[in-house]
């Protein structure tokens, strides 16, 4: 197929309809798109051709990425998706007409930042499902609570027993909730094409966040744990107390756990006195190993005096000679005259005279 037979409305060489030129030099190249990419008909010349297509052959990993990035957005029947593919298809054609003019490396450096436009746009994208998801959850969760008080509990709203348990559920998960949409920007969010983990992970938040404000609000209440603010200890014995201890243990996801974490650690070494490691590190490293230096590679400690006086009643008397024949006397009937050895070989040759 030549480059002039690239034409809007026709048929390119693979049998696909070409939707818009983006630039067309006769006989040397144009640059078209159709329905699933950017497509590039390289010179009539086949040397210009090979020479076209290594030029451009860096381009293809990072065009390939982009590709993939922005396919839904083309095969979309909504039209904002469908201009943005469009958007970024002819940034991708900009970026090949440089390479096709003799700068495949500026053209590089243009695909790496469109590709890294996308991601921002995509991640933008999964930002906004991320909010939407947790308000529907908390949604969700403020009913769920108002159900079990209405239907399980069928008595006046009153702050006690399990109402105030359902309140503080409610309001932790309102506390998260605000803590994702302050933080939303920061956060470390996957791209659109991730949303099932985003869901799931929008959803986690609020349950932990109604959890861990249930879990301290009944800490609290059973007197536990206690708290204080300004030297005064905070106790939920008032509605306005209960809704600002919920609301901070759904706002902070960590509060309750590491609190939890080390409430735990503590009985724990409290129950096993062995816990913290008398006579061997919780490592399972040995006191005297860990004073191991240059001098001491192994970490033994000295022998104590006591040690060494017996240690010194099991040594024998020649135990510190070395066991050396030039130490020991010979017989004559062990000795071998010398005229029965056998010749020796070997030596330096002698010069040739």
């Amino acid at each position: 197929m030549q480059v002039a037979d690239i034409e809007t409305g026709q048929n390119d060489s693979t049998g696909v309809e070409v939707e818009t030129v983006y630039s067309k030099v006769s006989g040397t190249y144009a640059i078209y798109r159709t329905a699933g990419r950017v497509v590039v008909q390289f010179a009539d010349d086949e040397k210009l051709s090979s020479e076209q297509r290594l030029a451009l052959a860096p381009l293809n990993p990072v065009r390939g990425e982009i590709n993939g990035l922005i396919d839904g957005w083309r095969q979309s029947n909504d039209s904002e998706k469908e201009a943005k593919a469009r958007i970024f298809d002819r940034r991708v054609a900009d970026a090949l007409i440089v390479g096709l003019q003799g700068d495949p490396a500026h053209a590089l450096e243009l695909l790496t930042t469109l590709k890294a436009d996308i991601l921002e746009e995509r991640t933008s994208v999964a930002r906004t499902q991320y909010v939407i998801v947790a308000f529907f959850a908390t949604i969700g969760l403020i009913v769920l609570a108002s159900l079990v008080i209405l239907i399980w509990f069928p008595r006046p709203i009153v702050y006690e027993g399990e109402n105030a348990l359902c309140l503080a559920a409610a309001v932790g998960a309102i506390g998260a909730l605000f803590s994702i949409a302050i933080g939303i920007r920061s956060r470390e969010i996957l791209t659109d094409l991730q949303s099932r983990d985003n869901t799931v992970d929008a959803i986690l938040r609020i349950l932990i966040g109604a959890t861990s404000a249930v879990i301290l609000f009944a800490l609290l209440r059973s007197k536990l744990v206690s708290f204080s603010l300004g030297g005064d200890p905070i106790s939920p014995v008032s509605m306005d107390t209960a809704i600002v201890v919920a609301f901070v243990a759904g706002f902070s996801e960590r509060l309750v756990g590491d609190f939890l974490s080390k409430a735990v650690l503590s009985a724990t070494r409290s129950a096993n006195p062995l816990a913290g490691g008398t006579s061997q590190s919780r490592s399972g490293v040995a006191p005297a190993q860990r004073d191991a230096n240059e001098q001491n590679p192994l970490g033994r400690q000295a022998p104590s005096a006591a040690a060494g006086a017996t240690a010194d009643a099991h040594v024998h008397e020649g135990d510190d000679v070395d066991c050396c024949v030039a130490d020991m006397t010979i017989g004559k009937d062990e000795q071998t005259d010398d005229v029965e050895l056998p010749e020796a070989t070997g030596g330096v040759a002698k010069p040739v005279q």
